[in-house]
């Protein structure tokens, strides 16, 4: 399918250039069939008028993600790291405090893992990605 879209894209965009071509062309025709004093000034208008008429932002579209698509959920073992560091950080300063964001930072991590083994074993792999691209399993 996606071959499909970008050759449409590309037939679009040569038959929006081809357009273009034969428009300039008959421009350019225009002018030089005028007087040969003045041509320098209908060709400086043409040219302002084309600048003014032209949009060169370019909107951007939106796209839509397939039904598919959807963002792999956070590992909790991800945002356990970071709390397990921190919770060292603060242990001297704040004892209870960085004892407490240890202990949760480590039972995340803990989460984390129990997550990736129950997945891997249920054959699932990572929600967002393929089992092709891990390799060969033992």
């Amino acid at each position: 399918m996606e071959a499909t879209e970008r050759q449409e894209r590309e037939e679009a965009k040569r038959q929006a250039e081809e357009r273009i071509a034969n428009l300039a062309q008959e421009l350019a025709e225009a002018i030089n069939e005028g007087k040969a004093a003045g041509r320098t000034e209908v060709r400086d208008f043409a040219i302002d008028v084309l600048k003014d008429e032209v949009d060169t932002e370019v909107i951007a579209t939106p796209e839509t993600p397939a039904e598919g698509d959807a963002p792999p959920p956070l590992n909790p073992f991800g945002l356990g790291i970071p709390l397990v560091i921190l919770g060292v950080l603060l242990l001297p300063l704040f004892g209870v405090l960085g004892l407490a964001m240890s202990a949760i930072g480590g039972f995340m991590c803990l989460v984390g893992v129990g997550i990736a083994i129950v997945g891997r074993r249920s054959g699932g792999g990572e929600p967002g990605g393929s089992d092709s691209d891990v390799g060969p399993s033992a």
